[in-house]
């Protein structure tokens, strides 16, 4: 099973495509695209593009399921309304099943869990990685 692991930060989706090999460790795909950006989100056109980016994304990659690192709605560290925008659009894409998993579920995964993070990971993609090797290794 391909999960893709996601963090959305600012106007952007971070994308970890993860599976696991025939030991059943986590490994990660290496990719070109790692990140999608919406650039207007009053723009029905750029809405509409980011979907159908993820949608080729999802085809491609062969993604069964996107796992969104979730953001807070209220406080000083909620997400802004362009990250519930993208979220949804996320959650829209056919033929995929979207969950969610809490930065505290990740961060304890991480510390108890997880074995090792792949080599040469970029820093951006830690978040999306985890979510993607969480869904994988605790169902």
């Amino acid at each position: 099973m391909r999960v893709c692991g996601c963090e959305i930060s600012a106007q952007e989706v971070r994308l970890a495509v993860v599976h696991l090999d025939d030991d059943g460790k986590v490994e990660m795909l290496r990719l070109k695209t790692t990140r999608i950006e919406l650039s207007d989100d009053t723009s029905q056109a750029d809405l509409r593009s980011f979907q159908t980016a993820l949608q080729e994304f999802a085809r491609e990659h062969k993604i069964q399921t996107f796992v969104i690192k979730t953001r807070a709605r209220k406080g000083k560290m909620a997400g802004g309304a362009v990250s519930f925008k993208i979220e949804t659009l996320i959650q829209l894409v056919e033929g995929c099943d979207t969950r969610f998993v809490s930065p505290i579920a990740l961060s304890n995964f991480a510390k108890k869990q997880l074995e090792a993070y792949p080599e040469k990971l970029l820093v951006y993609l830690k978040n999306a990685f985890l979510a993607g090797a969480y869904a994988l290794l605790k169902g």
